[in-house]
């Protein structure tokens, strides 16, 4: 009863096969039954990087910003042992 060990999971995997050359003539067939489709399609796509691209820029500027707090805090911390005579190691 409390020996029970629970039996293997199993799953099921197939894989796909990705065809390139069949990829790029559907996105040309769609590009040229809708124009317009095609052009918003790109908009957005574009939108969505420009984002990515800003997201990226403001972690790296917070990285950084916390980098130059840190290193002021070290030497205000350095300072004021040095000032009180307190030894630091």
């Amino acid at each position: 009863m409390f020996s029970h060990t629970p039996k293997n999971k199993k799953f099921d995997y197939t894989p796909r096969y990705y065809d390139e050359r069949k990829e790029r003539l559907e996105a040309m067939k769609k590009k040229h039954e809708n124009p317009q489709r095609a052009e918003i399609e790109e908009r957005i796509r574009g939108q969505f990087q420009r984002h990515a691209s800003q997201r990226k820029n403001i972690f790296m500027n917070t990285g950084v910003r916390f980098m130059i707090i840190l290193v002021l805090l070290l030497v205000i911390t350095y300072v004021i042992l040095q000032y009180f005579g307190i030894p630091l190691w």
